[in-house]
């Protein structure tokens, strides 16, 4: 009987850590508002991403907690202070909204009565009344839209937006505590109304370092997590050539990485970079379809099918999730009204396009060149004009881009492959007509090369194979 109950036990904790672990990969912590459809973002939040539900509260405005010195572990400096009467005479004066951010006239921070003040006290203007105490001690002083989760330590980075200051919530103490980098920069921003400097994008990479970019992305900044905690400030991100689109216009938003070491930037507005550490640069990857144009990207996080999930700052309906691939959405499917996020992190990476071409490669025979002769001859000699059922354009592709129209097939889901002349994949990726009349858009890789390549597209039961040539210049 005991050995039994034992098993059983065993059994029971097994089961258990298999949930967990699996539960882990669909929730992210989220800085949310303290009530659904506020935009005062001072909270954390663990919520499932796939229902949308609020799982856990991790730190509620006002609560008590233990603010420690991230070097030392001792309290907190005190530093909020009143400005004096003298003091109130010469100041900067920003009017605010009813939400908390400063008004912006064409993206940029409508200033009102301004004063240079001697001694830099921002006072803030809101809804009429002088607020002359600078927030500074509470851990959300000035609201927060940059979090990063670290699962190797557990613990959560996050920095205010108008304090440039970087903190973290220990998730393993027993006792809830935060803290802080005192007296060491972590970017450039002034005060909340410094827009271009305040840091709304963080997120930790493959390589264990947390990294965080300002709206203006003229410094990312990189933070080691270990027991001795370096921060840098690695300069600005510049454009790849072959941009379309400066990373230097986004704003808002936030960050993903991927398995091979690549930063991903959504910002608010539904644009997306890929931006690689190595070079510095930021290559713009084209625009979010199927998100509705008042829905703001704020949050973003990898999910267990590897896509990526998005919140909004301002709107309570709902996530969408895309593919990287395509970036092409669709909405969660919610049963509830979500809490408007600022931000949300967790520990997904996403898959590399390569290690995904190298899993669905052709299988290796064990007579390679005749192998590879044989499927040229194929390709060759394939009919590969269809009536006209698909066509390829512009063709040749130069800048990577290729739109592929289909002349009335059923509708459906379809695979989509770009094999060069052995036969050999080099993208493949899924698309859904929806009309007799459809134009879908392929992203080649980076690395293709120049050449004659097939375009090869099966529906999803088989009864419709086509295949066209595509060139790349």
């Amino acid at each position: 009987m005991t050995k039994k109950i034992l098993l059983l036990s065993v059994m029971t904790c097994f089961i258990t850590a298999l949930y967990a672990q699996k539960n882990k990969s669909t929730t992210a912590y989220a800085i949310t508002t303290v009530q659904k459809g506020q935009s005062n973002w001072k909270e954390i939040r663990l919520v499932d991403i796939k229902t949308g539900e609020a799982i856990q509260d991790v730190y509620l405005d006002g609560q008590d907690i233990e603010t420690l010195n991230a070097r030392t572990g001792k309290p907190v400096q005190k530093k909020d202070a009143v400005a004096s009467k003298q003091q109130l005479d010469n100041v900067q004066v920003y009017t605010f909204s009813q939400n908390n951010q400063p008004l912006l006239v064409n993206g940029t921070a409508d200033l009102k009565n301004t004063k240079e003040a001697a001694d830099k006290i921002v006072i803030f203007k809101r809804n009429g009344e002088f607020c002359s105490k600078q927030q500074y001690d509470n851990p959300f002083a000035t609201n927060s839209a940059a979090l990063a989760y670290d699962k190797k330590h557990e613990r959560l980075y996050y920095t205010p937006m108008g304090i440039n200051q970087l903190r973290y919530i220990d998730l393993k103490s027993k006792t809830p505590k935060i803290y802080y980098f005192e007296d060491e920069n972590f970017g450039n921003v002034k005060h909340a109304g410094d827009v271009a400097n305040q840091i709304t994008r963080m997120v930790i990479a493959s390589d264990g370092n947390g990294y965080a970019l300002p709206n203006d992305a003229n410094n990312l900044i990189r933070f080691t997590t270990g027991k001795k905690p370096k921060i840098t400030d690695l300069g600005a991100i510049s454009d790849d050539p072959n941009s379309k689109l400066s990373i230097h216009k986004g704003v808002g938003g936030d960050m993903v990485a991927d398995k091979s070491g690549n930063l991903y930037l959504i910002t608010a507005y539904r644009n997306v970079w890929k931006i690689n550490l190595e070079s510095m640069t930021a290559l713009w990857l084209g625009k979010i379809n199927g998100i509705p144009e008042s829905f703001q990207t704020n949050g973003a996080v990898v999910d267990d099918e590897n896509k990526i999930v998005v919140c909004s700052g301002t709107s309570i309906e709902g996530y969408y999730r895309f593919d990287m691939n395509t970036l092409q959405a669709e909405k969660v499917a919610t049963t509830v009204q979500v809490f408007n996020a600022s931000d949300m992190a967790n520990a997904n990476l996403l898959e590399n396009k390569k290690e995904k071409e190298q899993v669905i490669e052709e299988p290796i025979v064990t007579d390679e060149a005749k192998e590879e002769s044989n499927a040229a001859k194929k390709f060759a000699e394939a009919d590969v004009n269809n009536n006209n059922a698909l066509l390829v354009y512009p063709n040749p592709v130069t800048d990577g881009v290729a739109k592929l129209s289909f002349n009335n097939q059923p509708t459906g889901r379809y695979n989509v492959q770009v094999l060069d002349i052995n036969g050999k994949v080099i993208l493949n990726q899924y698309i859904n007509i929806n009309s007799k009349n459809n134009v879908q858009e392929i992203k080649l890789p980076e690395f293709i090369g120049k050449g004659a390549y097939f375009v090869k597209v099966v529906s999803e039961d088989n009864k419709v194979n086509l295949t066209t040539k595509l060139t790349v210049q």
